[in-house]
C-alpha cells in the first residue's frame, strides 16, 4: 500500500519497485506484464537506470509490451549511460547478435569492458573471449587470461573452461596443467 502511494505521487523509486512487485506476482499483487511495465515505464521516464534496463527487457521478451528489438536497445543504452553493469552487458549483448541495432564488434567490446570494469563476471567472460579472439580489441592472451581468471574466480563456469584452456597450452599465462 505505501508503495503504491509512493509510487502514485510520483517516486521513481517506489514505480520501480512497484513494477518488480507485478512482474515477479509479489507483494500480494497478481503477475501482471502489463503493469509491471507500466510502472517500470513510469521511473523510466523520470531517468531511474534500474527502472530503464527492467523496461528495455520488457521490451526484448514483449512482457507487458509489444515486442520491440530497438526501444529494448534504446532502454538499455540510457541506463548503460548512467554506468549500470548490467545495462552495459546487455547492450554488448544487442550489439554482438545484431538486435534492435547494428551489429558492431567496437561498440560490443566497449560495453562488455565498461560492465567487466564494474565485476560483473559475465561480461568480465565475454571480454576475455574478445581478447582471446581479437575480435573488436586487440588480440591479447594475457588480457584474456585475465578476465577469464576474474570470472572465474566468481564461479563463471565458461570462464573457468576458457581459462583452463589457456593454462594447459601456457598461452595468456603460465602453463599449468593440473
Amino acid at each position: 500500500k505505501l508503495f503504491r502511494q509512493a509510487a502514485e505521487q510520483g517516486l521513481a523509486a517506489a514505480q520501480h519497485v512497484l513494477g518488480e512487485c507485478y512482474a515477479g506476482g509479489v507483494g500480494g499483487l497478481v503477475q501482471n506484464g502489463e503493469e509491471a511495465a507500466r510502472f517500470y515505464r513510469l521511473a523510466a521516464d523520470q531517468g531511474l537506470a534500474l527502472a530503464q534496463l527492467d523496461l528495455g527487457r520488457c521490451y526484448a521478451q514483449g512482457k507487458g509490451c509489444v515486442e520491440n528489438d530497438e526501444e529494448a536497445a534504446r532502454f538499455y543504452r540510457l541506463a548503460a549511460e548512467q554506468g549500470l553493469a548490467a545495462a552495459q552487458y546487455d547492450c554488448g549483448f544487442i550489439y554482438e547478435h545484431g538486435i534492435g541495432v547494428a551489429h558492431d564488434h567496437e561498440t560490443v567490446a566497449r560495453f562488455y569492458k565498461q560492465a567487466a570494469g564494474q565485476g560483473l563476471a559475465i561480461a568480465q567472460e565475454a571480454l576475455g573471449y574478445y581478447c582471446m579472439l581479437g575480435v573488436g580489441v586487440a588480440h591479447n592472451l594475457a588480457d584474456a587470461a585475465r578476465n577469464f581468471r576474474l570470472a572465474a574466480d566468481q564461479g563463471d563456469v565458461d570462464a573457468q573452461y576458457r581459462l583452463g584452456f589457456l593454462c594447459e597450452h601456457g598461452k595468456g599465462t603460465k602453463r599449468d596443467s593440473g
